[in-house]
């Protein structure tokens, strides 16, 4: 698996790169979410563009206005396939803040695009872009779809107009010998319910994109999840639960109502998503820990002003290799995938899609799985739970949760090629510790207290995954992967509340709230014939708000990055602060040779997934 030369691979591949340059800082026009997330690079020649929506009303849940949904897709005539680039744009317009959670699309029940919305005060827009080219096969017929808005839980926005209009286009870039067409998937399966599917009967490789930046955790007395599921709180901590659902403590209680449900919610802080082939154990993806807006809904902490939190606007999934189950996938008969989180145990499969490569010369394969660890390890996190009473209103102690995954699924298929035999070992370390102080808890109605609500995480999820497919003696394909999400989360209110149940005569007295965010890939993928790919991306986000008494409008400080590079010489960086909700630098480059960003066409800077033909 000895590399090419760099150099001469650069030779080889200099007609393929595609060079983006910005200019060191650029300005950030009033109501842009401001963002440096890398543009989705381009291929060379002259795209052809599909039109999708044009400032189109996005339908809202429990508003009862009139909206079409549908979104009508046409293959372009000028551009058949094959592609060497499919890139989703889309623009959205807000009139003003809305209790909506996300924004989604879907095409012949195939997610597409999927992002929460930023809690900004006024009119906003903000644009996202999605690298589709893996899902080419579905592009290839006329298509029908939906746009679509999710609230968690049901909330009433009481209003008489849309919150949201959107443009979308899809972008396609013919196959040239500067820019040749990957080889992509054979079939798109949509899996968005828990329930049979019927599939091909020749898969030979089979992929799995899940949307793990979206998780919510067990449901609370309420009924509703919370997405913000690292800051649960152990089982073991139900003797104090009502300290812990505080309706201070952080949480996103969708009721927007004067008398809230109480915030905070159990059942631990550890979350993982496990796919389920025919029942059984196939795959893990690390769930990454989102920062919403509103980090509580009764006091003003919204996190995403004016710089959005990680991953907020433009989810990623995460890419689960079930190769070894390709001979079982293809078995007659219908088959089950499902997806589901070690909390909630059957959540459905979500926006779930099925990536399947067919083979040519047989419409029927067989195979096995040989041996699967997943199947039969024990993959439960331990608590140790130290939470204690320290007076008649107070308690305060900690929580430490950890998880240690290593397991290895191996499968062949009988191809026509030939016996395939491949193998996925993935390793991972949850290490997770809570701090709570907590004093005073929930009291009758008409008693003034000072509340005060202390909660600290500082968690970290470690994945690596190595596969790899071979024929007898000789390697098809080899791909290591290692994500990292750190997490850093220290919440400290302290509220006088002249009638608890009543929001109306609260007081925030003090407020003091960071979060510090990570997410961190490192790719190696290696094709006979091509040599390896290598690559490195790191995204950052931080943002504090410490406000003494009475505060008018606590604002934050904040300050997020994006950096990524690979083997082919791509170098990418872009780097944002605010201060006092106000925009302070916004620049892109720097560090970078000559202070432009340069990346290779084929690259993935926005941290999805690699081509499976890169």
């Amino acid at each position: 698996m000895r590399s090419m030369p760099l150099a001469r691979r650069l030779a080889a591949t200099a007609p393929f790169i595609v060079t983006f340059v910005f200019c060191s800082i650029e300005p950030v026009s009033a109501g842009t979410i401001a963002s440096i997330d890398p543009h989705v690079p381009g291929a060379v020649g002259q795209p052809c563009v599909v039109e999708l929506l044009h400032n189109r009303n996005w339908p809202q849940q429990f508003v009862d206005l009139p909206v079409d949904p549908t979104v009508t897709y046409t293959p372009p005539a000028a551009c058949p396939p094959p592609w060497s680039k499919v890139i989703l744009k889309l623009h959205v317009q807000a009139n003003r803040r809305s209790v909506v959670d996300s924004l989604g699309m879907d095409l012949a029940n195939v997610r597409l695009f999927h992002g929460a919305v930023p809690l900004f005060n006024g009119a906003s827009n903000w644009t996202i872009e999605r690298d589709l080219t893996d899902y080419s096969a579905l592009f290839k017929a006329p298509q029908t779809g939906l746009i679509w808005s999710a609230q968690q839980g049901e909330a009433n926005d009481n209003v008489d107009s849309f919150a949201f209009q959107g443009s979308a286009s899809l972008t396609f870039y013919r196959s040239s010998a500067a820019t040749p067409a990957p080889k992509v998937p054979d079939a798109v399966i949509p899996v968005n319910e828990v329930g049979p599917l019927d599939l091909p009967h020749n898969i030979v490789r089979a992929y799995l994109d899940v949307e793990s930046d979206y998780v919510y955790g067990l449901p609370d007395p309420d009924g509703d999840s919370s997405p913000l599921w690292y800051t649960c709180f152990s089982n073991d901590a139900n003797p104090f639960y009502t300290f812990l659902t505080n309706p201070f403590a952080p949480g996103s209680s969708p009721d927007v109502h004067i008398f809230p449900p109480n915030q905070g919610c159990n059942g631990g802080n550890f979350q993982e998503l496990q796919v389920n082939v025919d029942n059984t154990p196939a795959g893990i993806a690390p769930a990454f820990p989102d920062v919403i807006a509103d980090l509580n809904w009764i006091i003003p902490n919204s996190a995403d002003q004016p710089i959005t939190t990680l991953e907020m606007l433009n989810f990623k999934p995460y890419r689960v290799d079930l190769t070894p189950f390709a001979g079982v996938l293809s078995a007659p008969g219908s088959h089950s995938i499902s997806i589901s989180t070690l909390a909630t145990d059957t959540n459905g499969a979500g926006g779930a899609t099925l990536l399947a490569y067919l083979d040519p010369n047989s419409s029927q394969v067989s195979g096995a799985v040989t041996l699967n660890t997943l199947a039969t390890g024990n993959g439960a996190p331990t608590d140790v739970d130290t939470i204690h009473q320290t007076s008649s209103d107070s308690i305060e102690g900690t929580i430490t949760t950890q998880q240690h995954r290593d397991f290895e699924i191996r499968g062949f298929v009988s191809s026509s090629q030939g016996i395939v035999n491949s193998r996925v070992h993935q390793t991972s370390n949850f290490n997770s510790t809570q701090f709570f102080d907590v004093i005073a808890p929930p009291l009758p109605l008409n008693v003034p207290v000072n509340q005060y609500y202390h909660q600290t995480v500082w968690m970290n999820n470690t994945v690596q995954e190595v596969s790899s497919r071979t024929i007898g003696s000789t390697l098809l394909s080899w791909d290591r992967i290692n994500v990292q999400y750190p997490l850093q989360w220290a919440y400290a209110d302290t509220v006088q509340s002249d009638n608890l149940g009543d929001t109306e005569g609260d007081s925030l007295l003090h407020s003091n709230v960071r979060v510090t965010q990570g997410r961190v890939i490192d790719s190696d993928h290696y094709l006979p014939g091509k040599g390896h790919f290598i690559t490195h991306l790191t995204s950052g986000f931080q943002s504090a708000r410490a406000e003494g008494t009475n505060p008018p409008n606590p604002l934050w400080e904040s300050s997020t990055t994006r950096d990524y590079s690979d083997n082919f010489g791509s170098c990418y960086h872009g780097s944002m602060q605010s201060a006092n909700g106000v925009i302070t630098s916004h620049i892109l480059g720097a560090g970078c040779p000559n202070n432009h960003n340069w990346v290779i066409w084929f690259a993935h800077p926005d941290g999805s997934p690699d081509g499976l033909d890169w």
